[in-house]
């Protein structure tokens, strides 16, 4: 009886340091690529850069003046932004899973990183402001969907593999948790797209005032 304790409790231990080293892989692309982005946007320059998204000057000025119609942005935000996460969620039962998650990861790391240094190229320290200001309130929604979305990856390849050895009663429990996981990253993800549609154009309007 201890031998088959002493078993299980080393799995468990693999299994969690396993994936504390993902953790520790995730968190070192997305800083990674936050700081390739800081040394594109300077590499670029201040002009190059000027204009890039909400830096636009034609942009800063429409927006601050046109009302903003939520439900048109809804929908639009979530044609943009759906597509993608359904992807991760069906490469999630993949192989291909950790790898478009990294990238994803990667990606958002070097966008944010370049726009906070273009921000503060133009606009000095109000720019960080600004940046910031463009990513509230819904990247505290999207950021934890996206990185759970590469932990999802992790756990299902490790039940996965492990259930080779095992009933095929435990691959059915393992896609079933992994759907459920699913639905529930839809629902925090969607609540993000809700604040972007209708919070953050407040907030990046208050924020405009001080341009």
């Amino acid at each position: 009886m201890k031998k088959i304790v002493s078993l299980w409790m080393r799995r468990k231990k693999g299994n969690f340091d396993n994936r504390a080293l993902w953790v520790h892989i995730m968190q070192g692309i997305f800083l990674g690529a936050f700081a390739a982005g800081v040394f594109m946007a300077n590499l670029m320059g201040r002009e190059a850069v000027s204009n890039a998204g909400i830096l636009n000057d034609y942009f800063v000025e429409k927006f601050q003046y046109t009302e903003i119609n939520g439900e048109n942005l809804f929908f639009y935000i979530l044609g943009e932004r759906i597509p993608l996460l359904l992807f991760l969620c069906f490469l999630a039962f993949t192989s291909l899973g950790v790898i478009a998650g990294i990238l994803v990861l990667g990606w958002q790391g070097f966008s944010i990183g370049f726009m906070l240094s273009a921000a503060i190229a133009k606009y000095g320290i109000k720019g960080i402001l600004l940046a910031l200001g463009g990513l509230f309130p819904q990247y505290l929604f999207y950021a934890p969907v996206y990185v759970l979305c590469c932990w999802m990856t992790v756990y299902i390849r490790q039940r996965l593999l492990r259930d080779r050895q095992e009933q095929e009663r435990d691959k059915r429990y393992t896609y079933v948790a992994g759907l459920l996981i699913t639905a529930g990253l839809f629902v925090v993800f969607i609540t993000g797209i809700f604040l972007e549609s209708y919070i953050n154009p407040v907030i990046l309007k208050k924020i405009l005032n001080f341009f």
